[in-house]
């Protein structure tokens, strides 16, 4: 499950775990940053001289988001992020796991800026993993029994869609939806306009590919990333009333393009 560990692939965008990690240090950082425009305390509590004679002109923190308010964030890969969570807990609940509070900026990197004097505020450092006794060379470590053969060497990588069970089934219907939802008004006039309906309904520009060929305007919505079982696409295709949406399962690896996967019954 994608919420809770790591995805097998490295596709140099941020991944719903690397975003998890990124974005929690980053509400650490934008703390501690809240503490020390804050002035330092004297010993009977009150501000200390030199926080009274601050400017009042200081910027003010951001204000704190979390929960649903997320998918109104700044950041597009938040709100995708966080509708994405949305979908997989109501399919399967407890499934995901939540976004931490985040501030109400555009670029949250941006933010972490460090105090005065260039100093960088302190991250807290993550919880030490317990060490494994150690395991004799001599004594055979035992796999589980149901697991698969590993691929060889010259395997060749599969371009066939897969199934999608029934919880990437419930997300893809949501998803559809939202996709319908967005072209609501008419189908779009080109690819920028589809390019920029799905961008508005939170479905981030560098999961949107343009499906190569004549005839109707196609593109594919790569999901597997933010999906409950890495699998999700959708296929988006103009018609004459809006758009229609077809989901299907798509083998995980980036190095498999989300255009090249061979549908069933379909080029």
């Amino acid at each position: 499950m994608w919420a809770v560990g790591s995805r097998p692939h490295d596709s140099g965008m941020p991944t719903p775990q690397r975003l998890l990690t990124t974005v929690a240090l980053t509400a650490a950082a934008l703390g501690a940053l809240t503490l020390t425009a804050c002035g330092t305390q004297g010993a009977a509590g009150k501000p200390a001289p030199a926080a009274l004679s601050a400017t009042p002109s200081a910027t003010p923190s951001p204000r704190m988001l979390s929960g649903e308010e997320l998918e109104r964030h700044p950041d597009p890969t938040v709100r995708a992020q966080a509708v994405a969570i949305r979908i997989t807990n109501t399919c399967a609940p407890g499934t995901a796991r939540e976004l931490p509070p985040l501030p109400a900026v555009t670029d949250l990197a941006e933010e972490v800026k460090g105090p005065p004097g260039g100093e960088q505020p302190p991250v807290p450092a993550e919880p030490p993993v317990p060490a494994e006794p150690p395991t004799p060379a001599d004594v055979p470590v035992p796999l589980p029994t149901d697991l698969p053969e590993p691929p060889g060497v010259d395997a060749p990588a599969s371009y066939d869609e897969v199934p999608l069970d029934k919880v990437d089934r419930c997300a893809a219907d949501a998803h559809a939806d939202r996709v319908r939802a967005a072209f609501a008004a008419g189908p779009p006039a080109d690819e920028a306009a589809l390019r920029k309906a799905l961008a508005g309904a939170d479905y981030l520009p560098e999961n949107v590919h343009r499906m190569p060929g004549g005839g109707a305007l196609r593109v594919r919505v790569d999901l597997r990333d933010l999906s409950p079982n890495d699998n999700l696409a959708l296929e988006v295709t103009a018609t004459a009333g809006g758009v229609r949406v077809d989901a299907f399962g798509a083998p995980t690896g980036r190095d498999r393009e989300i255009t090249e996967i061979r549908r069933t019954g379909r080029t």
